[in-house]
């Protein structure tokens, strides 16, 4: 991805919607480096029916599987218009005796401001900053308008390491409390043990290791694969209680041009501890129970189809995340207080059918049906149904 042109052109050729400075860009001479201005306006026009909970006015701005209801007050048919996916980046490129000396700076405007995506520098196979985390490919994603993106899969988030690629093969070190690591672990919640209180990692958290990701990626022919894996301690410490556990996940994904016209892409995902770095797992790395740390185990996976039909292309896409809440049911968590948005969920399914029509190659107007639906620990069901119109201009 990061280390060379090499690998990031083949990202930028995996998903339509990386819209990076190798696909549209602006260079221009600045001294001995070449400097590209990217990046892209985005307009959304979404519209939601079904089980939405009473007071969040839809899934938001991307799909958030919390604001489907299970049950309680109910609303449907919300619509939201937003530009906040647009994107700016400058990337220069200066070159040196022992090869291209990159720095990136990118940023969007999610979350009430404009926000940094990617900081980061790459000379002679090592990169440091903050990027996309090494458990990561394009390889098997289906491209979607919804910035969510399927799920199940490896985590889309950037965070801070130090990375080192030899060829295809990628190592790195990773911060445990990034946007990934970091919000995979504090669950955000307050566990109950024998009608006792018990707080939730967040409060106990202790990061003393760097998260450790390789990833392997290459293609053969018109197939592009990529396999990585994550190995993590996840730890607290209060003060009087300590412990500490091994996490752990890997992913297999890849796709294949079955015409010139036709391409299926994949991907499994799955790990005990691996929290964030499957995309939307509903459980953290791990729970507190008592004085002991203990790893939930999720998996999931995505398949997906692009058809080019005309000047544009038609994508289906099914993903699908598991979450094994049984050790913590039987350590006597309660993982539901029966309220409509604040079960934990054991599964979720995002399914995307778009079209994506470019009359250009710096335009793209899209139409997208996704569907989103969860169910709890306790089983209860909801689901949700997007409509969403796009429009993408591209320098």
């Amino acid at each position: 991805m990061m280390f060379s042109k090499k690998l990031t052109n083949a990202g930028v050729l995996a998903s339509a919607l990386t819209l990076s400075a190798q696909a549209s860009a602006v260079d221009f001479e600045a001294g001995d480096s070449t400097v590209s201005l990217y990046g892209y306006a985005k307009l959304d026009v979404l519209y939601d029916i079904g089980d939405i909970r009473a007071g969040t006015n839809g899934l938001g701005e991307f799909v958030k599987f919390n604001n489907i209801a299970l049950d309680g007050p109910t609303t449907s048919g919300h619509t939201d218009l937003h530009a906040n996916e647009s994107r700016l980046g400058v990337k220069t490129r200066t070159p040196t005796d022992q090869g291209d000396l990159v720095i990136n700076i990118e940023g969007d405007f999610f979350f009430g401001g404009f926000r940094m995506r990617q900081a980061y520098g790459s000379w002679n196979g090592v990169t440091a900053g903050q990027t996309w985390t090494n458990f990561h490919t394009f390889a098997g994603t289906t491209p979607t308008l919804d910035f969510t993106g399927p799920i199940g899969r490896d985590a889309t988030l950037r965070q801070a390491q130090l990375r080192y690629s030899w060829k295809n093969f990628h190592v790195a070190l990773e911060d445990p409390n990034g946007a990934v690591s970091g919000a995979s672990f504090d669950g955000g919640y307050s566990a109950v043990v024998g009608g006792s209180s018990i707080a939730g990692t967040d409060v106990d958290r202790k990061d003393s290791l760097p998260d450790l990701t390789m990833r392997y990626e290459s293609r053969l022919d018109t197939a592009k694969y990529s396999a990585a894996a994550v190995v993590r301690e996840v730890a607290l410490d209060d003060g009087t209680v300590d412990d500490s556990v091994i996490g752990w996940g890997a992913y297999l994904a890849g796709s294949v041009n079955v015409t010139p016209g036709t391409t299926l892409r994949g991907q499994i995902t799955g790990g005990d501890g691996i929290g964030a770095y499957m995309k939307l797992n509903p459980a953290p790395a791990a729970y507190r129970a008592g004085n002991d740390l203990e790893t939930v185990f999720s998996w999931g996976g995505t398949l997906g189809i692009s058809q080019d039909v005309g000047p544009g292309t038609i994508n289906l896409a099914y993903s699908y995340v598991e979450a094994d809440w049984d050790d913590a049911l039987e350590d006597g968590l309660v993982l539901s207080n029966g309220a409509g948005g604040t079960a934990f969920d054991s599964e979720r399914t995002l399914v995307h059918l778009n079209y994506m029509w470019r009359p250009t190659p710096k335009l793209t107007y899209g139409i997208e049906v996704s569907q989103a639906s969860r169910s709890a620990v306790d089983n209860r069901e909801g689901d949700v149904t997007r409509i969403q119109g796009s429009a993408i201009y591209k320098f």
